[in-house]
């Protein structure tokens, strides 16, 4: 079970600009458990300014002592209020009570990570949720800008926030943003070994079904497949021999043929939940298709019954949220959207294993965690790719528990690397098994080598 112990709002972040403080969350009525901050850090040249809006959420447990967790959102372009009202954060929309002309509603989340860790959200890169750019010619992006801008975004909020300078630093994330964290974790430590910038006081990160190696998330669908029983054993047989191992940009005819019979196979499978059914619903559909898709949904929980784009759409646009979390008008910052359409994007590191090498052989604490039922980012992929940095299993496969039930299995690696699955997750396990999440990244961030 999830032990906490609520501080309420009585510490106050002494350094924090009083402009910035956030009194009321949109759609919420109720007291915050905890202070909020939200406001604009600007990164760039004087002729390239580009204004990347956050949000903090102090720690409900004890702020002075507890991490400071950077969230990264994936994507990539979706904004880092997503996260916060569908994956870690302190609220959630209120479905019980949707109608189509009510006013959005918000309630408590009772498994935020923030129970346990300040919270630091940022909409990134520039163009996603509330950030935006003086030139238009900034809404073109990479991996290289992205990450160089996150850095120099840290350098500045902590210089604001300064009493969080010494705290435990993460970086957590999950699918796109896998490859941000990796990435700007190192940016950190060459700042601090270089004598640069804020010395950022980072122990680790931490990653959920995160993007790891094309080659890996592509080349093990198939063997995921086979193992939930999606395809026969003549089949995976018949993929075995004319793919030799090799099922992703493998040009051979037989081994094509064999994968177009595949990919009719598991054509009506959700990918992100192999377990849900779509509902109706795929991100981007219309509010008749969500409305009619929240009729086969049981669970509050059940992401895939959810509106992912009006609801935010309609919470974060108005006129009044914006005040209440400091953020522009739509006028300069543009219309709110959960993922924006405006950026053109392009990942340009494609290869991650010699970030994740260099930061694991310096000692920095790992955490990389698989909902098992996701086939977009396969557990097994993620498990596999672990297995070829070659560290030697300090405990192998075994079940860890939420109370007396399995709540998934772990793996314990030397160099502080640990990886685990939530039994019965997704491809966001911390909507599909929030519960099972927090205690996993609560036991992670206290200290605990093994679940």
């Amino acid at each position: 079970m999830v032990m906490v112990m609520v501080m309420h709002a009585e510490i106050n972040v002494n350094g924090a600009p009083v402009e910035a403080q956030v009194k009321q969350f949109p759609g919420f009525h109720g007291h915050l458990l905890s202070k909020h901050y939200a406001g604009y850090i600007t990164v760039g040249s004087e002729l390239n300014k580009r204004h990347l809006h956050y949000h903090f959420v102090a720690s409900e447990r004890n702020p002075i002592k507890d991490p400071v967790t950077f969230f990264i959102n994936g994507g990539p372009g979706c904004s880092a209020y997503a996260a916060i009202i569908h994956n870690i954060g302190p609220f959630k929309i209120d479905e019980t009570v949707f109608r189509v002309k009510d006013p959005i509603r918000v309630k408590r989340h009772p498994y935020s990570w923030s129970q346990v860790s300040s919270l630091l959200f940022v909409d990134s890169p520039v163009g996603a949720g509330y950030s935006y750019a003086d030139n238009e010619q900034d809404y073109v992006s990479d991996d290289s800008i992205t990450v160089a801008d996150l850095y120099a975004f840290l350098n500045k909020w902590f210089s604001e926030y300064s009493e969080f300078i010494s705290n435990p630093f993460y970086i957590a994330g999950s699918s796109y943003s896998g490859v941000y964290v990796p990435l700007l974790a190192q940016e950190i430590v060459n700042g601090n070994e270089g004598n640069y910038g804020v010395y950022i006081n980072l122990k680790g990160y931490s990653l959920g079904n995160g993007a790891i190696d094309i080659h890996f998330e592509n080349n093990y669908v198939v063997p995921f497949a086979y193992r939930m029983g999606f395809i026969s054993d003549e089949q995976y047989n018949d993929l075995a021999r004319s793919c030799g191992g090799l099922y992703w940009n493998n040009e051979d005819p037989d081994c094509k043929r064999n994968m177009e019979i595949f990919r009719g196979l598991i054509k009506g499978i959700y990918e992100y939940h192999v377990l849900c059914l779509p509902c109706h619903f795929k991100m981007g559909l219309t509010m008749e298709d969500s409305i009619e898709s929240q009729l086969h949904g049981e669970s509050e929980y059940d992401m895939y019954c959810h509106d992912y784009e009006v609801n935010p759409r309609r919470l974060f646009d108005s006129r009044t949220a914006r005040e209440l979390l400091h953020a522009m008008p739509a006028e300069i910052s543009g219309a709110f959207e959960r993922c924006s359409k405006r950026i053109k994007y392009r990942r340009n590191i494609l290869n991650l294993t010699p970030y994740h090498l260099n930061l694991t052989s310096k000692g920095y604490r790992t955490f990389f965690y698989n909902g098992d039922h996701d086939m977009r980012m396969p557990y097994i992929a993620t498990l596999e790719w672990i297995k070829s940095l070659n560290y030697s299993q300090i405990e192998k496969w075994h079940p860890w528990f939420v109370g007396d039930q399995i709540a998934g299995y772990a793996v314990r690696f030397t160099n502080n690397l640990l990886f685990a699955t939530l039994r019965g997750g997704g491809h966001t396990p911390f909507e599909s098994m929030p519960r099972e999440t927090l205690e996993a990244y609560q036991r992670w961030i206290d200290g605990a080598d093994s679940l």
